[in-house]
């Protein structure tokens, strides 16, 4: 402790500290108030953690986030992503966050400033101020865990450890949904409406955990050259097989459009992965084969593109007219539920009018979502963040390739094609606000500052050629001066 700067506290006053927690922590047991008591006892355990490595604790919250929806951990998530964010602050007190991402992202987070000032600004044109607050709430926090990501993560080990984290949260979510039967249940109820009948692993809406699930399964690619050990590549091998079966128990249809446009990506933008890429198809169809043996309705629902789009088609319809009405700065965050009604008669034949009407939906595809709620304006500097970003990424690729650090390299071509595979999933999604994505995005920059500071490795460094002989002259007759 003495090392980090941080002051001495006696046992003594640990011990008693420990004493009056459980104390409490018991109470909350006995009075049956068990996700109370179970948030206690996470926040007990992870909090010496945000303060003693913030990167580690970053890495556990995003593990977490495939299971935030489980009901019996209450408040358990919340605490833990409070922590993060008090440890982050302590940081910034402390002065041991890094500013050099700052600088030399000076562009891409005046560019996320802008977007989060012209969220807020939606809020006074909002039919419904209540709900647009609520949403650039949600947002804020989101763009939050963007910078918290950039400032924390400083070498290949940390951005490792997310990528180890997307991996063990969605295997840690499949096994939570095939313990609880919710694997069999979807093979019972295979031909059920939309909301029943499908694999959800850890909770929540199965199309936003199969968009999670694809992000693993392609930083499980990038984690391969890390690594020469052979326990090591099968357990990463066995995860990618386990969560293949989560994502295509999903029935996420979108989310299968999503992973063939990545891996079509993958192909072109990275010529000499595809034979890696091409070995992790084949492990992806052993999970496809489990599925299809355990559950055939899955998959016939996932290929079934034709068989109806439970009501997007009606909803992108009426989210595009109202963009046609309001094309510069949209109806309001959060606003498309209130406006959609007054529309039910002014799109043109709806089939699922009750998803317009009756019961309104969200968009479900964010790039939309953000064009009728605000703008031009609000889409356009969304898209110069996400560019930004990906753009990084590749950045990043090149300048490890180049000092010989190939490993690294292939580490940021998967976090460049992961964050692609779940831009492309939000395209049937509105989930903009999920703290994965913006960590992934978080993760390009990160990177690049990492490759402009990393030496080349001494085979680089062997191979270049001596200086000129007179930038050599230069140099000495400088030093004689």
């Amino acid at each position: 402790m003495a090392d980090r700067g941080l002051p001495r506290v006696p046992p003594a006053a640990i011990a008693a500290l420990a004493l009056v927690l459980a104390a409490v922590a018991g109470r909350f047991f006995a009075d049956g108030r068990i996700g109370l008591g179970l948030a206690l006892v996470l926040g007990v355990c992870y909090g010496p953690l945000a303060f003693l490595d913030l990167a580690m604790a970053l890495a556990v919250y995003v593990a977490i986030l495939f299971i935030q929806d489980v009901a019996a951990l209450s408040v358990g998530p919340n605490t833990v992503g409070l922590l993060v964010f008090v440890g982050w602050i302590g940081t910034l007190v402390t002065r041991s966050a890094r500013p050099v991402a700052v600088r030399e992202h000076s562009r891409l987070l005046i560019a996320l400033a802008l977007l989060a000032l012209w969220l807020t600004l939606s809020i006074t044109w909002a039919d419904n101020s209540a709900e647009a607050g609520n949403g650039v709430e949600s947002w804020l926090i989101a763009i939050v865990a963007f910078v918290v990501a950039l400032t924390t993560l400083r070498s290949p080990r940390d951005v490792a450890m997310i990528a180890i984290a997307f991996i063990v949260g969605s295997v840690i979510s499949v096994a939570f949904g095939v313990a609880n039967g919710a694997l069999s249940a979807a093979a019972e109820s295979a031909n059920e409406s939309v909301a029943q009948g499908r694999f959800t692993g850890g909770g929540g809406d199965p199309n936003v955990q199969a968009a999670g699930f694809i992000v693993a399964m392609f930083l499980c690619a990038g984690l391969w050259s890390l690594t020469s050990r052979r326990l090591t590549r099968v357990a990463l091998l066995l995860s990618f097989v386990v969560v293949t079966i989560g994502f295509f128990a999903t029935q996420s249809r979108g989310g299968l459009l999503s992973l063939a446009f990545a891996a079509a990506a993958g192909l072109v933008l990275l010529p000499r992965q595809r034979k890696r890429l091409l070995g992790l198809a084949g492990a992806a169809g052993v999970g496809l084969g489990i599925v299809a043996a355990a559950n055939p309705g899955a998959i016939a629902r996932m290929t079934d593109v034709g068989g109806g789009t439970s009501g997007r088609s009606d909803l992108w319809t009426v989210a595009w007219k109202i963009f046609t009405d309001h094309p510069w700065v949209g109806i309001g965050l959060e606003n498309f539920p209130t406006i959609e009604p007054r529309y039910t008669l002014r799109s043109g034949e709806l089939t699922r009018v009750d998803l317009v009407a009756e019961i309104p939906h969200l968009v479900h595809n964010v790039y939309l979502q953000l064009l009728t709620e605000t703008g031009v304006v609000g889409f356009l500097i969304f898209l110069v963040v996400i560019l930004g970003s990906l753009r990084a990424s590749w950045l990043a690729a090149r300048l490890f390739d180049a000092s010989g650090h190939v490993a690294y390299g292939d580490l940021a071509r998967a976090a460049l094609m992961a964050t692609i595979a779940m831009l492309a999933a939000q395209f049937f999604i509105s989930d903009g606000d999920d703290w994965r994505l913006w960590i992934l995005l978080a993760l390009g920059p990160v990177l690049l500052s990492v490759a402009r500071r990393t030496p080349p490795s001494d085979a680089v460094a062997q191979a270049r050629p001596p200086a000129p002989l007179f930038t050599q002259r230069r140099t000495a007759a400088s030093r004689s001066t």
